[in-house]
């Protein structure tokens, strides 16, 4: 069974970036986006994903809202949160909330992949 993954980001070139990059990828993983928060939570109703990369600062719901909501509804979930305003504090925020991984724009894409490839086998 395909591994599920869901990049969210109201961001959407880096969005479609990441997207690309697991979908050219040959693992087998199914692969979704969704640009809010509450989309993100709306996707993972219809069936829960293994793993989400969320950006924190977004409309509406925050990537650490988002977080704590998935931690709380769907525990096996893993959160990645990346972000381009990145602090000891946000990042101990997100780790105290759950988070598997904090990941500060811009990064590498490699090490990221490589990430997602550890998490979801």
């Amino acid at each position: 069974m395909a591994r599920r993954l869901l990049i969210v980001d109201d961001e959407e070139t880096l969005t479609f970036s990441l997207y690309q990059s697991f979908i050219i990828s040959k693992k087998d993983y199914e692969v979704a986006t969704a640009a809010s928060g509450e989309e993100a939570l709306s996707r993972m109703a219809e069936k829960p994903y293994d793993l989400i990369i969320t950006d924190i600062f977004m409309p509406g719901i925050s990537g650490l809202d988002l977080l704590k909501v998935v931690k709380e509804k769907y525990p096996s979930t893993e959160v990645m949160v990346m972000t381009a305003y990145g602090s000891n504090d946000k990042k101990d925020e997100a780790e105290e909330l759950g988070a598997c991984y904090y990941v500060e724009k811009p990064f590498e894409m490699k090490v990221l992949r490589q990430k997602v490839f550890d998490l979801l086998g």
